[in-house]
C-alpha cells in the first residue's frame, strides 16, 4: 500500500511538468490567444539582475500577473534562454496589442 502515495505523487509531478510552456517561440501567439479567450491575462518577465517584462511597458505589465520566462543570472543552456526570451516577447506583444485594442 505504500506504493499508492508514491505513484500518485509521480502522476501529479508529471502533470505539473507537462503544464510548463515548451518555449517554442512559434507557440507563443497561440498561448496568448488562448489566454485572451479564457480571460487569463499575464505577462512574461525575463532577465538576470534586471528582470523586466519583455516587449511591453513595465507600468502596464505590473497591473497583471507575472510569469517568469528567463529569470536568473546563471545559466548553462544559452539557446534555451534565448528561446524563452523570444517566446516571452511574442506572447507579451500579442497580449499588449489586445489590451491596447480593448481600452
Amino acid at each position: 500500500m505504500k506504493i499508492l502515495p508514491v505513484l500518485a505523487l509521480a502522476i501529479a509531478a508529471r502533470f505539473c511538468i507537462a503544464a510548463d510552456p515548451t518555449w517554442n517561440p512559434d507557440n507563443a501567439v497561440k498561448e496568448a490567444e488562448q489566454d485572451i479567450r479564457s480571460g487569463h491575462i499575464k505577462f512574461y518577465w525575463a532577465g538576470s539582475v534586471g528582470v523586466r517584462p519583455v516587449g511591453v511597458p513595465i507600468d502596464v505589465a505590473k497591473k497583471y500577473p507575472r510569469h517568469d520566462a528567463r529569470v536568473g543570472c546563471v545559466t548553462n543552456d544559452i539557446p534555451l534562454r534565448e528561446r524563452q526570451e523570444e517566446y516571452a516577447q511574442r506572447y507579451n506583444e500579442k497580449i499588449y496589442a489586445y489590451i491596447l485594442q480593448k481600452h
